[in-house]
């Protein structure tokens, strides 16, 4: 007998087809007795022998937490269905190792969960059933409600054809995840409150295909919740109903997103927020953005993108100490029937947005909004990052503000019944270019394009669907590069009229604090009122009147041709911020200390370098709560 087991050793190394049927492992699959350990330990020994499927046969196999491990295949019968135990006692609280945002905030139980694992698959046209319909409908906190699958730091995974349903949190989350195949997977989840159905965590080459969502929450999301990159994910032929999202990217962005495509698409209702969402605001970088043949019907708001500056931290003892850049963004052959909100392209004054090109893009509404001032959108540069954060923007179709290298092409919007703004509105937009844009206008005294703020402007071959007073608006605080050539105008449509400019409202305190110092011996430099870093620092004494986490904001601007340090010490600590911009911005920056109430603390702030260009303007505290999940 030890002869033959040698002999086969020998031709199956690692016995990866060998079976191991749960039944025979004492599972009863009636629904009513708890099947975990005798799943468990059909993992167990499959594993214990380098390896195999785990086959479940048709039957409801009711479970706590099962934990998969190397090259094991959990394979899903038709008719077999893992239900998730409606009792919290039947699941273990797993001590994940991974430093991640989500690690111990958003989960703690799961059905099923592996770290460090490799060659791991779930397979098969069974279902894996979260009971979250029913139960666990307490939102927050929302630790205590199971996901129904966490994979941590695993290689190798390869998920086909299985059904997931009704997680009582999030359905499937890939965390720092290496080489991953997702396809024909189905996720439906109608229960309300943090439902995601997959998210893409920290991961590298990921490619999800042919699979349906149906969600509460966001469909497809893409996070970076510790200080990897999210990079090279490849998702196509996937159909998503959402009152979420379709794809999000962002909202937890402390690592950044590299080399992301999404292609050959259908987003069918999605009444609540955006098609696409690409969105940074903890300092992570967003480039090689590439989303492509698009169909979206009954959605809010088809696009949105947005830089911001929460900056907030993924773990105790860390903060984010620079701003990085969203570029190189490329969205083609979009077609949206019945949306309702406009889109919006949206950076900051002190980091733009950068080389974002939309083509062949094709939107209809069904909504008219009443229009928002053109000098009074605000900037919420520190607010959660959502499609819906800004309210009766001044176009139907689409606003851009703070935005480098913006490019349309053969573009064409339908408004609603009794829309009154303009089609698109620029502002703070330069080197841009439009050729081929066609937009409906129902208000004769509205533009179809209103510039302002904007520079090195280029427009071809665009017309205006309907008759307006003219065709281009623009303030007189433009820049001298514009130029307009062969655009159609219609009846006695003029090509551009100049208007006077309108002043901007403050854009530097948009939100709330009680502990505010601004410098009053300094130089008026861009309108502020500022004092050189460089000359000495500048020593700052603050009130603390809350506990918690506590952001000391900066507003600086850089003067020099290359970014700079600046330096804070404060009770022997000392933290450091780079600053790139040079337009005034707030550097915000994360206090690795926490205070008790009522306590002064004494701030230096100096530039890390003598000959830096820094100015400072103001010293203001946030007391933020960054324990929220998104």
């Amino acid at each position: 007998m030890k002869f033959i087991l040698v002999v086969l050793s020998l031709f199956i190394p690692v016995m990866l087809y060998a079976q191991y049927d749960v039944k025979a492992f004492g599972a009863k699959g009636d629904g009513v007795a708890l099947d975990t350990r005798a799943i468990q330990n059909a993992i167990d020994k499959a594993f214990e022998n380098k390896g195999g499927m785990v086959s479940v046969p048709a039957g409801v196999y009711k479970i706590g937490t099962l934990i998969l491990k190397d090259h094991i295949n959990l394979h899903l019968q038709a008719g077999a269905m893992l239900l998730g135990s409606p009792d919290y006692k039947d699941y273990t609280a797993v001590a994940q190792k991974m430093p991640s945002r989500s690690k111990d905030l958003y989960a703690k139980y799961f059905m099923i969960f592996a770290e460090d694992a490799k060659y791991i698959s779930i397979t098969g046209s069974g279902v894996i059933h979260g009971n979250g319909l029913k139960n666990f409908q307490e939102v927050r906190p929302q630790n205590l409600r199971p996901y129904l699958m966490r994979l941590v730091n695993c290689e190798n995974i390869i998920i086909r054809d299985v059904q997931l349903l009704e997680s009582a949190n999030w359905t499937f989350h890939l965390l720092a995840c290496k080489d991953v195949n997702i396809d024909g997977l189905v996720i439906e989840n109608r229960a309300r409150g943090n439902r995601d159905g997959l998210d893409i965590d920290a991961c590298e080459r990921v490619t999800v295909s042919n699979s349906r969502f149906l969600t509460t929450d966001d469909a497809i999301v893409l996070k970076a919740t510790n200080d990897m990159l999210c990079q090279d994910i490849s998702i196509s032929n996937c159909v998503m109903r959402t009152t979420g999202s379709a794809i999000k990217i962002g909202t937890e962005s402390n690592g950044g997103f590299k080399n992301i495509t999404v292609s050959n698409c259908v987003f069918k209702d999605v009444p609540n927020h955006a098609g696409i969402e690409l969105m940074t605001v903890d300092g992570g970088m967003m480039q090689n953005i590439l989303i492509q043949n698009i169909v979206m019907d009954n959605v809010n708001t088809p696009i949105f993108i947005r830089l911001g500056n929460r900056a907030r931290p993924y773990q105790a003892g860390q903060y984010v100490n620079k701003i990085d850049e969203v570029k190189d963004i490329q969205i083609n052959n979009v077609s949206v029937t019945n949306a309702k909100s406009p889109s919006s392209i949206m950076g900051m004054h002190s980091q733009k947005i950068k080389n974002v090109s939309i083509s062949n893009y094709t939107v209809n509404y069904v909504w008219a909004q009443k229009p928002g001032p053109y000098n009074k959108v605000p900037f919420a540069e520190f607010l959660y990052p959502m499609s819906t954060m800004f309210k009766n923007l001044p176009a139907y179709g689409l606003y851009c503000r703070n935005v480098d290298g913006l490019h349309l092409q053969n573009v064409k919007m339908y408004a609603a019944e009794k829309e009154s703004r303009p089609a698109l509105v620029f502002d703070r937009v330069n080197d841009l270019e439009l050729f081929s844009v066609k937009a409906e206008i129902k208000e004769k005294t509205s533009p179809m394009v209103y510039l302002r703020n904007s520079d090195r402007i280029m427009a071809s071959f665009c017309t205006s669907m309907g008759y307006s007073k003219a065709l281009f608006e623009a303030e007189d605080n433009m820049g001298t590069a514009v130029y307009l050539s062969n655009n159609v105008l219609q009846g006695q449509q003029v090509e551009l009229v100049k208007t006077s400019a309108v002043t901007d409202d403050s854009t530097f305190e948009d939100f709330k604090t009680e502990t505010k110092y601004s410098v009053t011996k300094g130089t008026l430099i861009k309108g502020v009122n500022g004092a050189a870093l460089s000359n000495k620092p500048l020593a700052v004494k603050l009130n603390i009147s809350h506990k918690g986490g506590i952001q000391l904001r900066l507003l600086m601007l850089n003067e020099s041709t290359i970014p700079q340090k600046v330096v804070v010490r404060y009770l022997g600590i000392t933290q450091e911020f780079y600053i790139s911009w040079k337009e005034w911005g707030w550097a915000p920056i994360t206090l690795l200390k926490e205070f008790d109430e009522n306590q002064q603390v004494n701030f230096e702030i100096t530039a890390g370098d003598e000959s830096s260009g820094l100015k400072i303007a103001k010293a203001y505290l946030l007391y933020h709560d960054v324990a929220i999940t998104d």
